[in-house]
């Protein structure tokens, strides 16, 4: 999966918690890109199997984007707080960067950051 899919996961997931249905639009003004960007983006995500469209341009995460979105969440959290506060990264960049990074790291990686580390704030 590319850092970009990645992205597009975890926005949706973000949006259809706080909103509980997704737009196309919703996705391309959080994201900053331009809707037919989320629209090639939804083609290669329904292709995966991570993510379906609804009526009018609705998108949803499948079981296995939820999952994607559930592994990868925490780590994002940490990695973009840990280049927030120890680096100096602005939001933005530091956001972009997270994701780039997560994107070039096996799941089971993630997982076992999340496990070492995510695990460990939460208490």
């Amino acid at each position: 999966m590319t850092s970009s899919l990645l992205g597009y996961i975890l926005v949706i997931a973000s949006l259809e918690s706080e909103k509980g249905s997704v737009r196309s639009a919703d996705v391309a003004q959080r994201l900053g890109v331009a809707r037919a960007s989320v629209c090639k983006a939804a083609d290669r995500l329904a292709e995966g199997g991570w993510a379906a469209r609804g009526e009018g341009s609705r998108l949803h995460l499948t079981e296995k984007g939820r999952g994607v979105a559930e592994d990868y969440a925490p780590v994002r959290e940490l990695l973009n707080s840990v280049f927030r506060a120890k680096l100096g990264l602005s939001e933005a960049r530091a956001d972009r960067e997270t994701l780039a990074v997560l994107g070039a790291l096996k799941e089971d990686t993630v997982k076992r950051i999340a496990r070492s580390y995510c695990a460990k704030e939460r208490e």
